[in-house]
């Protein structure tokens, strides 16, 4: 299969080389690396323009708009059938294009899949890569708000009725599920083509589970989506720690654009006609105030306003 390798990027020319770097090496080379980039002055063009002679690289600039805008600038400007995303701050294994190539021609059925992530340090102009998952796994209690949308029956990972998600605990190297990660993911581009994501997350500041609303349009179209989680077959990425990251520091305006993108996820799917229920919607918005409950209230009245 020919392959897009996307990377969106912003502020992180310190991690960039270390990304670059690892799709140079890669044992299948992608066909083509779209780097998405909203200038910041901090010199990642420079270095995107020095990765050039090692890469087969498609520079597109982002003038206005949101995280989701560069993603769906990614996958519409991709040449190949295979569009593979990566974050900008994090280190491929030599085998990640490799093994997602070889799921996808023995999967005909896969849409999307989202294979493992561990943490990788970096300190000194160096990274240390570890073993130790980036994403803890978590699965939220029952409820009618948790029952499945009919087309994710069966799956261990779903979007619910309510727009909110669910999951269930599955031993299986690899699991049919909604729960791609968007540091590490690959799509059939037919099935998120003219998906429309920037339309959709349009009012958000962080994207939050724009992955699932891409799963969502592979699924209506027939495709399934899965996880692979095991590290002899998964495609691996090492996400950096680093105190420069613009979306994992903990604080209550985080947490506001977070709950609001959960809010926002009905009215959403709603777009692509999901089967969602308003009262299961009312039931999760309701349970989903046991925690964080000031900036989860105010991002609640705030997307029931705005509608997404």
């Amino acid at each position: 299969m020919d392959v897009s390798a996307v990377m969106v990027t912003f502020r992180r020319a310190w991690s960039l080389p270390f990304a670059l770097e690892s799709l140079a090496a890669q044992s299948h080379r992608p066909d083509e690396v779209i780097v998405v980039l909203k200038p910041s002055g901090d010199g990642s063009e420079e270095i995107i323009k020095n990765y050039e002679a090692k890469l087969p690289i498609k520079s597109l600039i982002q003038t206005k708009g949101n995280f989701t805008d560069a993603v769906e600038m990614g996958y519409s400007s991709a040449s190949h059938s295979l569009v593979l995303f990566m974050d900008d701050d994090a280190v491929a294994h030599k085998e990640w294009v490799e093994r997602y190539v070889r799921f996808f021609s023995e999967n005909e059925d896969a849409g999307g899949a989202s294979g493992m992530t561990y943490k990788g340090y970096f300190s000194n102009d160096d990274v240390k890569l570890t073993q130790i998952e980036a994403y803890s796994e978590t699965f939220a209690r029952g409820g009618p708000h948790r029952l499945p949308l009919k087309a994710y029956e069966g799956y261990c990972g779903w979007i619910s009725k309510s727009g909110f998600t669910g999951k269930k605990p599955c031993d299986s190297p690899i699991i049919r599920s909604a729960f791609l990660v968007g540091a590490n993911m690959a799509w059939r581009k037919e099935a998120i083509e003219r998906c429309p994501l920037s339309r959709a997350f349009h009012r958000s500041r962080i994207g939050f589970s724009n992955e699932y609303f891409l799963a969502y349009c592979s699924r209506i179209r027939g495709y399934n989506t899965y996880e692979l989680r095991d590290p002899n077959i998964a495609p691996i990425v090492w996400h950096l720690q680093h105190s420069d990251s613009l979306t994992r520091r903990p604080s209550s305006w985080k947490e506001f654009w977070i709950h609001y993108d959960r809010v926002a996820n009905y009215w959403r799917l709603k777009m692509l006609n999901a089967d969602v229920s308003f009262y299961a919607y009312l039931i999760a918005l309701a349970a989903s105030m046991r925690r964080k409950p000031l900036p989860r209230i105010l991002a609640t009245l705030y997307g029931l306003a705005v509608r997404a």
